[in-house]
């Protein structure tokens, strides 16, 4: 079996395990799976006939995922913990969710899922309208929460909803999350119910008007960062990179900050640091040699901006998270 057979079967195989464990009805269910760009775990949670949870772990770039095994057509709630999120819209649209923001959305078809600061924790909340069952309607009435109208609320003159949510909401899926991690299943259904009588009977999200990317705006903010990222050592003008991609470098500036949430400056020390404090912590490299690799050939430059990010110094960041080796 060839790699691109053998990655296609793995693909299919996820994408069916996925289906079976999200349907289920009484049990809550883990799938982990790798791929070469990615890991993820997904952790299911049934909540009722019809609405399920899911808290979606991932380390990594791009989860591949076939879509069209799904058996129902999804309305889902996605609230970003930590990471940033590509989420696809019509005629190759992209936008990104992140925390702070909720996304309302009609389900769509997507042959994978993308994570632009390669990690990712979320919870979906996902409703499947036609398993919704009358003793579901009448119990969730119980508690003032009629799902069609949530739906209206959110939904009637668009498919995607995305804003930024208020404390209120933030401190409930904070919350929610907590439960999760520790699967008290009574409580995370009595949590869920909070939430959605809040989003019913408050306004309780703002309204953004999301900057959209095309397909092509994202793959070229995209491989910018390919390019910067390549050799941490080398410190690559903006404007050789967007006169390589036949773009102009205000242009280049925007779509990076749409999809990784800031600009390439600050994101490029972001970057640098993490890498210097990687090999602060797990290797014997001299501080001069870490500074060398990420690009400072002044080391006591390096230092201030090292103090700056992590607030100690090099060699005591070293003394404070070497590792036993």
């Amino acid at each position: 079996m060839n790699r691109n057979t053998d990655h296609k079967k793995k693909i299919n195989e996820f994408s069916k395990a996925f289906d079976e464990m999200t349907y289920s009805k009484d049990k809550i269910k883990e799938l982990s799976v790798s791929f070469d760009t990615g890991n993820i775990k997904i952790t299911a949670f049934p909540i009722i006939s019809g609405i399920y949870l899911s808290l979606n772990e991932v380390n990594g770039s791009v989860i591949p995922f076939d879509e069209k095994i799904y058996r129902y057509n999804l309305i889902t709630i996605n609230q970003c913990l930590d990471g940033r999120c590509e989420f696809k819209h019509p005629e190759e649209a992209v936008s990104y969710i992140s925390p702070q923001l909720t996304c309302i959305a009609r389900k769509r078809r997507m042959d994978a899922f993308y994570y632009p600061l390669g990690h990712y924790t979320g919870l979906e909340i996902s409703i499947i309208e036609s398993l919704i069952d009358g003793n579901t309607r009448e119990f969730l009435r119980t508690f003032s929460i009629d799902i069609e109208q949530l739906i209206i609320k959110y939904l009637e003159h668009t498919d995607t909803f995305i804003g930024k949510s208020d404390n209120r909401l933030l401190t409930l899926f904070r919350e929610l999350y907590q439960l999760v991690t520790r699967k008290n299943l009574g409580r995370i259904r009595l949590k869920l119910l909070e939430i959605f009588e809040l989003l019913l009977s408050e306004d309780v999200i703002s309204p953004s008007r999301s900057n959209y990317l095309t397909s092509g705006q994202a793959a070229m903010a995209r491989r910018a960062h390919d390019i910067l990222t390549s050799d941490l050592s080398k410190h690559i003008a903006v404007h050789e990179i967007s006169s390589k991609l036949g773009i102009s470098e205000t242009g280049l500036k925007n779509y990076f900050r749409e999809v990784y949430g800031s600009g390439i400056s600050d994101y490029m020390k972001e970057k640098r640091m993490k890498y210097a404090a990687d090999k602060l912590q797990n290797t014997s490299l001299s501080v001069l040699d870490i500074a060398n690799s990420i690009g400072y050939s002044n080391q006591g430059r390096f230092a201030r901006v090292f103090y700056e990010h992590y607030k100690c110094k090099p060699l005591e960041y070293r003394r404070n998270h070497t590792t036993r080796r």
